[in-house]
């Protein structure tokens, strides 16, 4: 794990963490996590199917990592940089349909 010596003001990334502890290059762990992003999909997917009893508590999960790629279009954080998020909101509330 980084420490706050390392880190000095912004946070590390998922990738530069992920390089850090693995050792690897960033187009592994960028491979990588993609990876782990597919399985948690699917482990989400199966729960949201499988347990309609619990689909109350597992819908704010859900849509709470289905939100992720409006801040995090293609690897980029796109809350910060907001062209991509804005164009989204105004396409939803302020452009006719």
């Amino acid at each position: 794990p980084y420490t706050a010596s390392e880190v000095q003001g912004d946070a590390a990334s998922s990738v530069e963490c992920y390089i850090h502890e693995h050792g690897v290059t960033d187009k592994v762990a960028i491979a990588r996590i993609d990876e782990l992003i597919e399985e948690e999909w699917k482990i989400l997917n199966k729960a949201r199917f499988e347990n309609h009893a619990l689909l109350p508590a597992l819908q704010p999960i859900i849509d709470l990592a289905r939100s992720s790629s409006l801040f995090y279009d293609n690897r980029n954080d796109v809350y910060t940089t907001s062209t991509h998020l804005q164009e989204t909101v105004e396409s939803l509330f302020l452009k006719p349909i």
